[in-house]
C-alpha cells in the first residue's frame, strides 16, 4: 500500500452549531440573565437622563424667549421640568401660559427620567434676549447645572 502525501494540504472545515449546542448556550445565557438582572441599578442612567433633559429644556426656553421676544420662565424640581410664558412685556402680545413640549404635547420637559435625590427646586426667567438676569445654579442631586448670566449658556 502506497500513501501519497502532498506538500501543501488545506483542510477546509465548514460547520456550525448543532441544535443541542445552541440550546445549551441559550439556556446558560438565560440563567445568567436571571441572576444578573436584579443586580442592575439603572438609577444612575435615569438620573443622567434627567440632567440631560433639564439642560435641553433650559436651552429650549432660552430659544423661545429670543425668537418670540417674550420672557420665559423655567421651573425645575424633583417632579419635572416646566416652561411657561410670563406675560411680559405686555406690549408685544406676550400672554402668560404654559409652553408645550413639541415632542410630547404636554408641558413636561423631563418626562420618563428620574430626578436625582436631593434635587432642589429652581425657577428663573429668561428675558427677551435670552439672559437669565443673574447666574443660575441648579442643583440636581450630586450634579450642578450653571446658567451663565450674560449669555444664558448652560453647562454642568
Amino acid at each position: 500500500m502506497v500513501e501519497h502525501r502532498h506538500k501543501c494540504s488545506v483542510i477546509i472545515s465548514i460547520g456550525g452549531f448543532t441544535l443541542m449546542e445552541a440550546i445549551i448556550v441559550i439556556l446558560i445565557a438565560g440563567i445568567l440573565a436571571a441572576f444578573m438582572a436584579p443586580r442592575l441599578d439603572l438609577t444612575g442612567f435615569r438620573e443622567t437622563g434627567f440632567v440631560q433633559q433639564a439642560t435641553a429644556a433650559i436651552r429650549y426656553a432660552q430659544k423661545r424667549a429670543v425668537t418670540t421676544g417674550c420672557h420665559v420662565n423655567v421651573s425645575i424640581s424633583s417632579s419635572g421640568c416646566n416652561i411657561s410664558w410670563t406675560g411680559f412685556p405686555p406690549g408685544l402680545g406676550c400672554t402668560a401660559g404654559s409652553i408645550v413640549n413639541p415632542s410630547t404635547g404636554s408641558n413636561e420637559f423631563c418626562n420618563r427620567a428620574t430626578a436625582p435625590a436631593g434635587t432642589a427646586v429652581s425657577s428663573f426667567t429668561f428675558d427677551n434676549i435670552g439672559r437669565p438676569g443673574s447666574t443660575q445654579t441648579i442643583v440636581l442631586g450630586s450634579r450642578t447645572l450653571t446658567v451663565e448670566a450674560e449669555t444664558g449658556y448652560v453647562h454642568e
